[in-house]
């Protein structure tokens, strides 16, 4: 049991506990097929590093009650050294455990920034690293993460941002494990290029859902002023948290922020507008307009959409009002067998869902135009509505006349096919973006590339995106 977060070695000893408990065989059999598949094609682990990330993001646990402050936050960082084993484990380098103590006490140092802290502690220099340079970079890394994401949420009336920062943390911390075993050792040129394409990340993400919640009505002077210190958190340079600031404080417009942001970070910023209305249920239409302008100034389509939209009903954590909306004759819901069914299929659910509502993106749209109810009904229940018997009934009906006209659909009346209603209610066009929706298919009637995330780089950085322009003139990074 990892020690109380106000001692200060901490995260040394999470990590001594991760480290006597992995198993490298059993490990390496838990990866999916399509993670190791990914890591051989090329001998190159970006593909996999992608399918990784993505997948440490989605929502894998489902509890009717929130967990303590500290293991939620405790969870986090855990998953964190997960990802560094894992990304080990596709090297195919023996499992060594002070070797790999050094390595992730040094990549989770120069993931937060303290490159000097992850220099020091470098496996590769002559003689290996110190037992004393290893404590300090754990150190700094365990004050680093929890001045970051202590406690794991974020305020009320603050930005949505805590899962977007984790999401760039566990990107930067995949792009630093990659530069080493790519170049056998840690290049400080590039941990500062992570850095920057970090920090560039963290503020346009602020400024975006900063402009969703104006668009939303959400603002006053003592929501603003929250919004502001919330950034502190963000780990940014004293220049950048000057600019976050004052873009914060005053959003530029969605075409705007589209176009100054790098092709692929603008799939990620989707996802988390997307996201961000889920978890602080926005009302009215403008944070959906505001959405729909980000993903037409992206130059996003259906595909691309709807990819960003499946990553953010996965991370997303109401399962629970779903299975309650939707439950057989008013027969209580087992949460708990629920809750266990969902852990041990959560990622294979996303990629059916994926699979099936990417592939029929034309088909399902013109279905639910002509269903009706079935978009309202479910945006009611989105809203926190409870439904009635009758339209509880109207909804399974109408679900099971789409399964009959997009016959991929019909996972959703199979066995287990509870488990994939939330991520479905979700897709539905009352919660994507019309617009999206509404333009002509592709003229071979190919779907676009990448637009599975489970077979792309889902919460990564989406493959779908096919935005007009470069990259801001900068080097993209790679995750």
């Amino acid at each position: 049991m990892a020690k109380a977060l106000s001692d200060k070695s901490w995260l040394e000893h999470l990590l001594a506990e991760e480290l006597e408990q992995h198993d490298p065989d059993a490990a390496r059999a838990r990866l999916p097929a399509d993670v190791r598949a990914a890591a051989e094609a090329r001998g190159d682990l970006l593909p996999a590093a992608r399918l990784l990330v993505a997948r440490s993001l989605r929502r894998r646990r489902l509890c009717a009650d929130p967990p303590p402050a500290d293991d939620a936050f405790l969870d986090e960082v855990r998953t964190h050294v997960g990802l560094a084993l894992d990304l080990a484990l596709l090297r195919g380098e023996p499992f060594l455990r002070t070797r790999q103590r050094a390595e992730i006490a040094a990549f989770l140092a120069a993931a937060l920034g303290l490159d000097a802290l992850a220099l020091e502690v470098e496996p590769e220099q002559p003689g290996g690293s110190t037992d004393r340079a290893v404590e300090r970079a754990l150190r700094g890394a365990a004050e680093a993460l929890q001045a970051r994401a202590y406690p794991a949420g974020d305020p009320v009336s603050g930005l949505p941002l805590h899962p977007g920062a984790t999401a760039i943390l566990r990107r930067r911390l995949a792009r630093v494990v990659l530069g080493f075993h790519r170049a056998g050792r840690l290049v400080p040129e590039a941990l500062a290029r992570h850095g920057a394409y970090a920090a560039r990340e963290s503020v346009l993400l602020a400024e975006a859902l900063s402009g969703l919640l104006l668009a939303a009505g959400s603002d006053g002077e003592r929501a603003r002023g929250l919004r502001v210190r919330q950034l502190a958190r963000l780990g940014l340079s004293r220049a950048e948290l000057r600019d976050a600031r004052r873009l914060v404080a005053s959003p530029r417009g969605p075409e705007e922020i589209a176009a100054d942001a790098p092709e692929r970070v603008r799939p990620f910023l989707l996802e988390q507008l997307l996201l961000a209305q889920l978890r602080v249920r926005l009302d009215g239409d403008g944070p959906r307009r505001w959405t729909e302008r980000f993903a037409a100034a992206a130059g996003l389509d259906a595909q691309a959409a709807a990819a960003a939209q499946i990553e953010a009903a996965a991370q997303h954590c109401d399962h629970e009002v779903w299975f309650e909306a939707f439950d057989e004759g008013g027969v209580p819901v087992d949460w708990q067998v629920l809750a266990d069914e969902w852990e041990s299929v959560a990622d294979h659910v996303v990629e059916r869902v994926s699979t099936a509502v990417t592939d029929n993106l034309g088909s399902l749209a013109t279905e639910i135009r002509e269903t009706g109810e079935l978009g309202g009904l479910l945006a009611k229940a989105a809203a926190g509505k409870t439904l009635s018997a009758a339209e509880k009934r109207k909804v399974k009906a109408q679900l099971i006349d789409l399964a009959k006209a997009v016959p991929a659909l019909a996972i959703f009346a199979a066995p287990g096919g509870m488990l994939l209603l939330p991520l479905l209610a979700k897709l539905l066009p009352f919660n994507l973006m019309p617009s999206a929706w509404d333009r002509p298919p592709r003229g071979d009637g190919a779907p676009a590339p990448g637009a599975k995330p489970g077979a792309a780089e889902g919460a990564a950085a989406p493959a779908t995106a096919k935005a007009p322009g470069k990259a801001g003139g900068r080097k993209r990074e790679p995750v």
